[in-house]
């Protein structure tokens, strides 16, 4: 009897615990670009039906410079960096350029006064979609930008690292 209400209280621990939680594979990987700048990207795919996410980490050397996640509606893959690189420094934050499949973004690793997911926000997009609040947010980062680097370093600094700079410009130019 003792042995039948041990089990009746134990089993459902061992299901809720065991069915909860799960590791998942944690892969890293380096990326670099032609300025010499070297980052890692640690990421780990979630994919339980119906929740699929990939987590991703960006370092530079040690230093954590974001941290993001994204949903697995475009495949999980298409949030992990294949390109970094740091655009310019102003005021204790370092702005970084990262792109994916799913878009480009302005990355912010400091403490920016601006109301941004993850620090981030996505360039590659339609500037019209954006709701009014967002258009100020993506207008304050531009002049932030603007006032730190001229328009033909950073020119330079993406041809130096063979990325077009296209959507970065156009973010650039906004007012």
């Amino acid at each position: 009897m003792k042995l039948g209400r041990l089990l009746l209280i134990i089993m459902p621990l061992v299901l809720l615990f065991s069915c909860g939680i799960q590791d998942y594979p944690t892969y890293t990987y380096e990326l670099s670009n032609g300025l010499g700048e070297k980052y890692l990207v640690n990421y780990c795919e979630q994919t339980n039906y119906p929740d699929n996410l990939t987590r991703i980490k960006v370092f530079k050397e040690k230093h954590k410079i974001c941290d993001f996640e994204g949903g697995a509606y475009t495949g999980c893959d298409s949030y992990i960096p294949s390109q970094v690189m740091l655009i310019c420094s102003s005021d204790g934050v370092d702005y970084y350029y990262i792109r994916s499949q799913f878009g480009e973004y302005i990355a912010a690793d400091g403490l920016a006064d601006l109301k941004m997911n993850f620090n981030m926000m996505c360039i590659s997009g339609d500037v019209s979609d954006l709701k009014d609040t967002e258009k100020h947010t993506y207008s304050k980062l531009a002049g932030l930008i603007r006032d730190a680097i001229s328009a033909d370093t950073a020119k330079k600094r993406f041809s130096s690292c063979g990325y077009s700079s296209e959507h970065f410009m156009s973010f650039y130019n906004y007012e």
